[in-house]
């Protein structure tokens, strides 16, 4: 019986490889990042006993940041109420600080139900890839399977800018 939960374990074991080439495996992605045993690219933004706030893993698209709730839960309607207003303020602050650092000029704001982890995907709207692959949420799957495919060692550097750069707008607010 050990051996069938020690592989029940291994099969739900995922594996991602991040947008430096690393190679990580992990039972939950946002436990991982909150424990340390996963590294955002450029680290973490913004951390709290509530949430954790950084640069997509795996799709380097400039401006693509994800804000996860550090408790098992998947709906916004179990969050508490302080953990609800933490989540909200740093939707509100990230769009805000990608704005004043003209990094972007439009987001969609993407969350489902389906994760263990809330999380909420801040999704740059670029001209380029609205012209491609037209607007809204029904474009953002393509979009990011054209970046991961079509990413250069460029792209990866803004993001890794993107990232330091919010970091230091965090340091002063």
């Amino acid at each position: 019986m050990d051996n069938f939960n020690e592989d029940m374990l291994a099969a739900n074991t995922k594996e991602a490889i991040d947008i430096l080439g690393r190679k990580w495996q992990y039972k939950c992605m946002s436990c991982a990042i909150a424990n340390g045993e996963l590294e955002l690219p450029g680290g973490l933004i913004y951390e709290d006993e509530y949430i954790t706030v950084g640069a997509d893993t795996e799709i380097p698209l400039n401006g693509f940041i994800i804000i996860a709730v550090k408790r098992h839960v998947n709906s916004i309607a179990d969050l508490t109420v302080t953990e609800r207003h933490e989540l909200i303020d740093y939707i509100s602050k990230i769009i805000q600080a990608l704005k004043e650092l003209n990094i972007i000029n439009e987001v969609t704001i993407v969350q489902e139900e389906r994760s263990k982890h809330l999380h909420v995907w801040i999704f740059p709207c670029y001209e380029k890839y609205k012209k491609m692959f037209g607007k809204g949420v029904g474009a953002i799957k393509n979009i990011c399977e054209y970046v991961k495919l079509n990413s250069t060692s460029e792209n990866v550097k803004q993001c890794l800018n993107t990232v330091q750069k919010l970091k230091e707008y965090f340091k002063e607010i």
